[in-house]
């Protein structure tokens, strides 16, 4: 004879006697008490503000140096230029003659004096003349006098022009050895033409000074406007930066209120449902499952009744298999409380029950773990949505569940080692896709991935905290 014996993982819903009880839910706290406190987001925003506009200070500040250097370089380049034409078309060039080329000792004294009086204040540390076969006809340093080096194209190209050339020389060249103790001057060169017309090249090293004197002015006089400009901007801007805080902190508060109670209004669904459920059609099936028993026995005297009773013993099986799926449907409704040590055993009662369908599902979740309730109960979601999919699709043999806090982050790993997932969601999976869905609702991400060897690997990140309070 039949018995009707289906068995629940949870003793307490399956086994119990009395009517099945709804509590009561904490509006303010998700079931759980109130969740941890919330950091203002008025002081975050505003910090943030802070940040940005002292980040900019600095940029302001880091790009008005670049600038007040290029500016003053070029305009210290420029009057290099202007000095060196000047000086090489009326003072040095006329000054050479056919004495100074030939190495006439009161011609050359005659340009050494003329010279040396340019080099008195120190703005000029080097003057040279050169002729165009590269050969020195006059320089301060007078083991020079009479040498040839090699010029630069673009410096040749300088002798019968008026033109003038100027940079800052790293003082690296053969006739600049006894220059390289001054680290870095401004080369200038110039041409000109001497007393006979015929082409010199004018070579003058001068100072850096003046161009970091200009710098220091240029970078002093626009910073502080400049700085000035911004605070009086940053001033203008905070009370509307504040007024705008308040406002998108309203918005947040209020999208949290819309969620939390999205998510109360959920969890009483499932529990009425659960309770309609187990108190009505459960035992309902419950009690017929017992009576059919007493029929199939009152049949068994009737020698007519062969048919019959096989009849019974068929609906008997048909109701106790009902029965079962209920009793595995109401625990999908509405699982055992997950809060603590029941998220651990709530995912193994899901690993039992793909076990019995063929899947060995492996539990990894540390002993330690504790979630809050919206948290535990998300994760249960994923757990369950993930170890169904892999038995239903993936033609797996084995999986594993893993579940992870770190960070203020809950991470969900359902992985197996089945035949792999054909895109990103399978057509038809709209359990998976509204679980999506879910897990974006809340800030959360779902993935999935194909596994490193085989397989699929389904992963979920979520806030620890769904909702602010």
């Amino acid at each position: 004879m039949a018995r009707c014996a289906s068995q629940s993982s949870y003793p307490e819903v399956a086994e119990q006697d009395g009517p099945f009880i709804v509590t009561p839910i904490d509006l303010a706290g998700g079931g759980t008490g109130a969740p941890p406190p919330r950091e203002p987001f008025l002081r975050r925003a505003m910090v943030r503000f802070v940040l940005g506009s002292v980040a900019a200070l600095l940029i302001l500040a880091f790009g008005t140096a670049l600038v007040g250097n290029r500016v003053a370089k070029q305009q210290a380049l420029r009057e290099a230029r202007d000095r060196a034409e000047v000086l090489a078309q009326t003072v040095a060039a006329p000054l050479v003659d056919d004495g100074v080329r030939q190495g006439n000792d009161r011609a050359v004294r005659r340009v050494d004096a003329a010279m040396r009086e340019r080099m008195r204040d120190g703005s000029i540390r080097h003057i040279k003349l050169w002729d165009v076969d590269g050969r020195v006809l006059w320089s301060d340093e007078a083991e020079l006098i009479g040498q040839r080096y090699p010029l630069d194209p673009g410096d040749r190209a300088l002798f019968g022009t008026h033109r003038a050339t100027a940079e800052v020389s790293s003082l690296d060249r053969a006739e600049n050895a006894n220059e390289q103790s001054d680290s870095k001057l401004l080369e200038v060169y110039a041409g000109a033409e001497d007393a006979k017309g015929r082409p010199v090249l004018f070579e003058a090293y001068l100072s850096l000074d003046d161009l970091r004197h200009d710098q220091r002015a240029i970078i002093a006089g626009v910073l502080p406007v400049g700085i000035a400009g911004l605070l009086l901007f940053m001033a203008a801007l905070v009370p509307m930066a504040f007024r705008l805080a308040r406002r998108v902190e309203r918005h947040e508060l209020e999208r949290s209120k819309v969620m939390r109670h999205a998510l109360v209004a959920s969890e009483l669904e499932r529990r009425r449902l659960a309770q309609e459920l187990h108190d009505g059609v459960i035992q309902d099936l419950a009690g017929i499952c017992f009576a059919l028993p007493t029929v199939e026995g009152h049949l068994a005297d009737d020698p007519e009744g062969r048919e019959a009773r096989g009849t019974v013993r068929s609906i008997t099986d048909l109701v106790q298999k009902d029965a079962t799926a209920l009793r595995s449907l109401l625990l999908d409704l509405y699982p055992p409380d997950l809060a603590g040590e029941g998220f651990a055993m709530a995912a193994d009662d899901i690993a039992r029950s793909a076990g019995d369908q063929g899947v060995e599902v492996t539990v990894d979740i540390p002993p330690a773990l504790k979630l809050p309730i919206d948290a535990a109960t998300l994760a249960y979601r994923v757990v369950r949505e993930g170890v169904r999919n892999v038995v239903k699709h993936a033609h797996a043999t084995s999986a594993e569940v893993a579940v992870r806090e770190d960070s203020g982050k809950v991470h969900v790993t359902v992985s197996d080692d089945g035949r792999g997932p054909d895109g990103d969601v399978e057509p038809g999976h709209l359990g998976l896709q509204l679980l999506r869905d879910t897990v974006a609702d809340f800030g959360g991400q779902l993935d999935l991935v194909p596994g490193a060897d085989a397989g699929a690997v389904l992963r979920a990140t979520s806030p620890k905290n769904l909702v602010n309070a």
